[in-house]
């Protein structure tokens, strides 16, 4: 009886799991449909006939997953919407902006959508912008016309970040630039790196990037923001009440979990995370090692899980992993 019991538990948990995973699913997918739907009556009321969906970027300019997963997902929106208007093929249009140089991140400016506009015969770029936000990604769409740059339509919305969006919000697409040569990439990125994050009041700044070997430390200041005294955790193992765990994921493709983490003066050596008392206005050293990390990785994407009053993410994109 007692199996039965345990049988009949697992299967409605199960059940529980398998149509939260779904609803999720089904809200990302309306999310885009409704933002879609919005572009695709001002797209024809502005007479467009053809338009480009260009990769979804973070504020700062950076590609990830995410931004050309959404990307992709609103073009094909777009396309099946019926409402007179052309959708170029975003394969096409990624060998023209990569034949003719015409962004070196994701970023898209006036000069750079009218050449576009031209070159690739589009009366209407889709830009869009994705935000880490809480529980949520914001995702902020707009419609530029490519003759006078000016914005058509502009809306925005909100994608739970369920584990997946997470996942793909963390892997960073390395960016080619538009100049030749064997350390112009590397400056590039460089130039392009997150190196401080500000969220609820707690600064993080990535002050430097050592590497000996397959050996990767970054090295970190954080700040209390606020006005009085904070308790502030960065995860460094798995824990028996979820897995949360800072990450690193280089542009191998790799995802490595972290070795040691040392905040203030305390390490994380036998415990899952390392906690130190925060007081206003005075930054305090930490160090977050990773081994085994491939040679030939040149850019890493850090994520610190932390908690302060609740659990949330520090990402820094497009790290150079100095030698």
């Amino acid at each position: 009886m007692k199996k039965f019991r345990r049988l009949i538990i697992v299967c409605v948990l199960s059940t529980i799991f398998f149509f939260s995973g779904f609803q999720y699913s089904i809200a990302y997918e309306n999310e885009i449909k409704d933002l879609s739907s919005v572009m695709t009556v001002n797209i024809a009321n502005a007479g467009k006939k053809t338009v480009a969906v260009v990769d979804f970027t973070d504020l700062q300019g950076n590609v990830t997953e995410l931004g050309r997963f959404l990307a992709e997902e609103f073009s094909v929106a777009l396309a099946g919407s019926g409402k007179g208007f052309e959708v170029v093929d975003r394969t096409h249009l990624k060998s023209i902006i990569t034949e003719h140089k015409l962004s070196a991140t994701g970023l898209i400016d006036p000069q750079t959508a009218r050449k576009l506009g031209k070159i690739a015969g589009v009366d209407a770029l889709i830009t869009g912008t994705i935000t880490p936000f809480g529980y949520s990604i914001r995702l902020a769409v707009k419609v530029l016309d490519t003759e006078t740059a000016k914005m058509i339509s502009a809306s925005s919305g909100n994608i739970a970040r369920t584990k997946a969006i997470e996942e793909l919000l963390a892997r960073g697409i390395r960016i080619e630039p538009p100049t030749t040569g064997g350390t112009g990439r590397l400056a590039h990125l460089q130039t392009k790196a997150m190196q401080e994050v500000l969220f609820d009041d707690f600064i993080f700044k990535v002050d430097e990037c050592k590497r000996s070997g397959g050996s990767v430390t970054f090295y970190l200041s954080i700040e209390n923001n606020a006005e009085k005294e904070r308790n502030l955790s960065i995860y460094a193992k798995e824990t028996i009440f979820g897995t949360y765990i800072t990450y690193l994921y280089d542009d191998k493709g790799n995802q490595h979990e972290v070795t040691l983490v040392k905040f203030g003066t305390k390490s994380s050596n036998n415990y899952s995370r390392v906690g130190q008392v925060l007081i206003p206005k005075v930054p305090v050293s930490a160090s977050i090692k990773f081994e085994n990390v491939s040679v030939q990785a040149m850019i890493g994407t850090l994520r610190l899980e932390c908690y302060a009053e609740k659990h949330f993410p520090v990402v820094f994109r497009n790290i150079p992993l100095s030698k």
